[in-house]
């Protein structure tokens, strides 16, 4: 190969090597775009692992709270079926004082016999008989209004009981809506950690691309450095060699003249000779 050759060899292995840190270059660019890229995502998934954190305490707090108002109603609930189970036994009592007032109104009213058998003797005492016997009445009639009473509390009472029991099953179902749905957060988090960290490992594995295209980029730019200065030799090496090519072709055509005329002279020296 022609000293020409490798010189032009050499000019194509440049343009070469600068078509590399070109695309070496571009590559290096996308490679740092994914980069920021990827640090974005990383941003994102950390925030979005942050708030669902924040929801996952919030949803805690909201089933903590879910179960003291639970606790609160069912210790009304307790209250309430106490007040009828009381009130249960007022109107026990009550039925006693009825019949209390009843046997009364009866020993009253047989007072009130034996006083009239007894005619002007017993003129006193039919009248403390009446007098009791109002006040048996009475003591009925009363003991009757406490009774109605205490049936409607009675009435109140369960219909109490049967709401505070519904509003102990809502806040249970609401419990288990807001416990299903903490359990969903911790979910959401643990599957957003999981991306974050892959995403960590791709932002990773990325810087470490990009550190070793910024050093192939080096190394071709000192490469084609390189290159450039051994075609520039060699064009000069080039340029040089024709030049002693064409110094060694006037030496040549200068020692043939001169061994035209030495056999020039040779030939007049024998001509002298004979």
């Amino acid at each position: 190969m022609t000293i020409q050759g490798v010189a032009s060899g050499m000019d194509k292995q440049m343009q070469s090597v600068e078509e590399t840190s070109a695309a070496v270059d571009s590559m290096s660019e996308r490679i740092e775009q994914i980069s920021g890229r990827a640090q974005s995502v990383s941003a994102i998934a950390a925030e979005a692992s942050r708030q669902a954190a924040e929801g996952g305490q919030t949803i805690e707090a909201g089933v903590a709270q879910m179960n003291k108002v639970n606790d609160t109603v069912e210790r009304l609930a307790d209250l309430i079926k106490g007040l009828g189970h009381r009130s249960e036994q007022i109107g026990s009592i009550i039925e006693a004082i009825r019949s209390i007032a009843a046997q009364t109104n009866l020993l009253a009213l047989n007072a009130a016999i034996e006083a009239a058998r007894a005619g002007e003797h017993g003129r006193g005492f039919a009248v403390v008989a009446d007098e009791v016997r109002k006040l048996a009445e009475q003591s009925a009639q009363s003991a009757q209004q406490i009774a109605e009473l205490i049936a409607a509390i009675q009435e109140e009472t369960v219909h109490a009981v049967q709401s505070m029991e519904s509003v102990v099953n809502e806040v249970t179902a609401g419990t288990d809506v807001i416990r299903a749905s903490g359990e969903m957060f911790a979910r959401i988090r643990a599957a957003v950690d999981e991306v974050a960290a892959q995403i960590r490992d791709v932002s990773t594995a990325v810087s470490d691309i990009v550190s070793s295209s910024e050093q192939m980029v080096r190394s071709v730019r000192l490469v084609a450095d390189v290159a450039e200065s051994t075609s520039a030799g060699a064009q000069e090496v080039s340029a040089a060699t024709e030049e002693q090519l064409a110094s060694m072709e006037e030496i040549s055509a200068s020692a043939a003249s001169l061994s035209k005329m030495a056999d020039d002279l040779q030939a007049i020296v024998n001509k002298f000779s004979l």
